[in-house]
């Protein structure tokens, strides 16, 4: 009894085995993107908020066609460059809704909490902190959930400032 049953333990153990190196083989090799297809703009600005500078805002460049979307984050001066993932730089061309938020977390700009879920709007990469964030949105809604800027990115407009409003005013980039 005791020969049938090592063999059979043999055998489970090297199929245990090769179950685990298929699926660590498979879950180690992060799919690549072509950028050379993507015909990627560089996109930069500056964003205030009634005149004066916005500091750590995220920016968001969505395409109005399928919902993907460039991000940044602002510098104490309110200066973004937009990135199309975290190895690349630029936003593809077309028409975009921006949005702007001081609260919104996105893994890898802000954020380095992978335990989130993706909220309401959420992109790939996008994380919500499981616990409420003391911080205060800053920008009014008009100009995040509910924004209505539009922008047409081509390969000769790659600089887009806005002057946001507490009123809510501003309805598109400023030259």
């Amino acid at each position: 009894m005791i020969a049938k049953i090592i063999p059979q333990m043999t055998a489970r153990a090297i199929l245990a085995s090769a179950i685990c190196t298929i699926t660590l083989t498979g879950c180690s090799t992060a799919p690549q993107m072509d950028y050379s297809k993507a015909k990627l703009v560089s996109v930069s600005g500056t964003v205030t908020l009634d005149g004066e500078p916005l500091p750590n805002a995220v920016v968001t460049f969505e395409s109005v066609v399928d919902g993907t979307f460039s991000f940044a984050q602002t510098n104490s001066s309110g200066k973004y460059t937009l990135q199309f993932d975290s190895q690349m730089s630029g936003v593809t061309p077309g028409q975009k809704k921006v949005a702007f938020s001081t609260t919104r977390k996105i893994l890898g700009l802000n954020s380095d909490d992978e335990s989130g879920g993706e909220g309401e709007g959420s992109g790939e990469g996008e994380v919500e902190s499981a616990t409420p964030t003391p911080n205060v949105e800053l920008v009014p809604d008009c100009y995040n959930k509910d924004s209505k800027i539009q922008v047409e990115v081509t390969a000769s407009t790659t600089t887009f400032n806005f002057d946001l409003k507490s009123d809510c005013s501003t309805t598109g980039a400023t030259p």
